[in-house]
């Protein structure tokens, strides 16, 4: 068996440039970048401008491809604990020497075998909770196109009965493996100092089904690291409305492109990429409608500062939709389906409308009632870009990090 490549280390702040807290971020990165990188990157960019020294742990998924079919099988028994991992780990306690650690996803290259040399080192762990995966094999309590709770009993045969990870039994194996073996061991309780859920229904879930400390388990949406807008651009009528996300039957895009049928004079832009993207090229082969495929950062953001609203379709209990907290960012309304993570970051009326996940006529009404109103659009703009600042900007995002730091004891 081959011998995995070192992790990558982003190299951090010197060591004399600040009295505060040494920070260590964990973090395994997907193959298709998502919100969880995001904030990864996000919190190490923001401590580092405040002086905090720095490190990134981190693995790209991507490395995958390159191992041989022995390394692949291997994946089964090192998704639950990898000695290699833990030995690097340990290297870098010793090297950087952190106060904190910041873990994010751990699956399935870094594994949870870095909590012990952690803990045992003295480094105060915060785990952050992106989805639901310590109870939920697929992450998002969702299966053929609706919410599923099978697992949250604790027999996590469904999941593999389903594919639930990855499309593949094998794989979903190798993680229900990994849970089983962390829940006897109390590896996650034993270990972990703060539980950061991203919403209060995550909280209560995680708590209730995987048996978190409820002591130790905090709720605390995310911020976005870009600065916000002085004050909302004025679109006008001809303004479109942009849905951004994976093309995933989870994120609702067949619920927008059906409800898109409705909306045929209502320029809608759909920017992502994915399994749907042949279905979303269909619909949007209409006049008015258009598929902006996978945009970078800086071209998302300018087409989000030129559109009339956000439209947020997701379907199942999101944690903290980062799509969401760039709307706001840029003042502008979100047309939302009620889902968790959604309700608690917009408020109906004043910075959102909502509908039910899946209802198609309802969504298509919200936006019919933003068009028909545009000072209620506009109230909304300012609302969000002032709900922005004081929730989500990094300066909040700041002030939440070093109040964990000294729920922990820490600067």
């Amino acid at each position: 068996m081959e011998s995995p490549p070192p992790p990558h280390i982003v190299a951090e702040t010197p060591r004399s440039a600040s009295m505060l807290s040494r920070v260590l971020i964990v973090h395994n990165r997907y193959r298709q970048p998502g919100g969880e990188d995001v904030v990864a990157g996000a919190q190490a960019a923001l401590l580092t401008q405040h002086g905090h020294p720095v490190r990134v742990f981190e693995r790209q998924n991507s490395e995958i491809n390159s191992y041989s079919i022995f390394g692949k099988a291997a994946l089964y028994f090192n998704t639950a604990g990898n000695a290699s991992s833990a030995h690097d780990i340990g290297r870098t306690i010793d090297e950087f020497k952190p106060q904190v650690a910041h873990v994010h996803n751990t699956l399935p290259l870094i594994s949870p075998s870095i909590y012990k040399p952690l803990h045992k080192a003295g480094v105060k762990v915060i785990q952050w909770l992106h989805n639901y995966r310590l109870v939920c094999p697929a992450g998002t309590l969702y299966r053929a196109g609706a919410p599923c709770s099978l697992c949250l009993s604790g027999e996590l045969q469904h999941a593999i009965e389903h594919r639930c990870w990855s499309d593949s039994k094998f794989a979903t194996m190798a993680l229900v493996r990994m849970l089983k073996k962390h829940r006897r061991a109390g590896t996650w309780r034993k270990y972990v100092d703060l539980f950061v859920a991203l919403n209060s229904f995550q909280k209560k879930l995680l708590v209730e089904s995987a048996g978190l400390p409820e002591e130790k388990v905090i709720v605390q949406p995310n911020f976005l690291n870009v600065p916000a807008l002085d004050a909302p651009r004025t679109v006008g009528s001809s303004g479109e409305f942009l849905f951004m996300g994976r093309l995933t039957p989870e994120k609702g895009v067949m619920t927008l492109l059906r409800a898109m049928a409705s909306l045929r004079d209502v320029p809608i832009a759909i920017a992502g990429d994915g399994p749907l993207s042949p279905a979303v090229q269909r619909v949007c082969s209409c006049p008015g409608h258009v598929w902006l495929g996978q945009l970078d950062r800086s071209a998302l953001r300018k087409r989000l500062e030129s559109a009339r609203a956000l439209i947020f379709a997701s379907e199942w209990q999101e944690g903290c939709p980062t799509v969401i907290l760039e709307a706001l960012s840029c003042g502008k309304p979100v047309i939302s389906s009620s889902v968790a993570g959604a309700m608690e970051l917009v408020q109906e009326g004043k910075t959102a409308l909502f509908f039910p996940p899946g209802n198609i006529e309802a969504l298509a009404d919200c936006v019919r009632q933003l068009i028909a109103n545009p000072q209620l659009e506009a109230r909304m703009g300012v609302a969000a870009l002032a709900r922005f600042n004081e929730f989500h900007s990094p300066e909040a995002g700041y002030r939440k990090m070093t109040a964990n730091y000294a729920r922990l004891g820490l600067q």
